[in-house]
């Protein structure tokens, strides 16, 4: 027995808030961009370099199939298109889990206290910001304010779920989330966009 469903059933059914015209044309964008190794083929005094001087895997990667690492690359990007819907919420399940009404969520997003990045025509906000209790983090609007508008959304959450030394050793969530002062993770969230 073979049951089929379609992107836009999945789409629905987690409420994610984005047609699948909208995801697909967000994800051919993106798989676009993946550029093809073959269609530029490195010299052999580049590939002599790389191998000499690019350590150790270099030639593991050197001697590829081309067409394998466009393949895992393309691969890479539909997993990050789905991480990217998995991580997130719409405005109106950020509603629900906030207990507001939705245009309570657009407020607080056009003022600054919660994050979000677009996708397709709607927005969408991490769930990072977010605490077990149906709240957000305390300090979010300082650090909304630090976020440099270049950062892509998964450099934003890899950064709020990584521990930092500078906060003694916990993720910026939960450094926010145990009532820390927000001043420091906008320091470094800021520090981001030097990179």
């Amino acid at each position: 027995m073979s049951i089929e469903v379609s992107l836009d059933e999945v789409l629905a059914r987690h409420n994610v808030g984005i047609t699948s015209v909208e995801f697909l044309a967000e994800l051919d964008a993106d798989l676009s961009r993946v550029t093809d190794p073959a269609a530029a083929p490195l010299s052999a005094a580049e590939t002599a370099f790389l191998r000499e001087h690019a350590g150790p895997d270099a030639g593991e990667v050197l001697d590829a199939d081309p067409a394998a690492l466009v393949q895992y690359a393309r691969r890479a990007e539909v997993s990050r298109m789905t991480g990217l819907v998995a991580g997130s919420v719409g405005i109106a399940e950020a509603a629900l889990v906030l207990g507001v009404d939705r245009s309570r969520v657009s407020q607080r997003l056009s003022a600054g206290s919660l994050w979000s990045y677009r996708l397709g025509r709607g927005r969408r906000l991490p769930r990072w910001q977010f605490t077990g209790d149906g709240g957000s983090l305390p300090g979010l609007d300082v650090v909304v304010a630090a976020i440099p508008p270049e950062l892509s959304p998964e450099s934003v959450a890899g950064f709020m779920d990584t521990p930092q030394p500078e906060l003694e050793g916990r993720t910026p969530t939960a450094h926010l989330a145990g009532g820390g002062d927000p001043t420091p993770v906008a320091e470094l969230v800021a520090g981001l966009g030097l990179w």
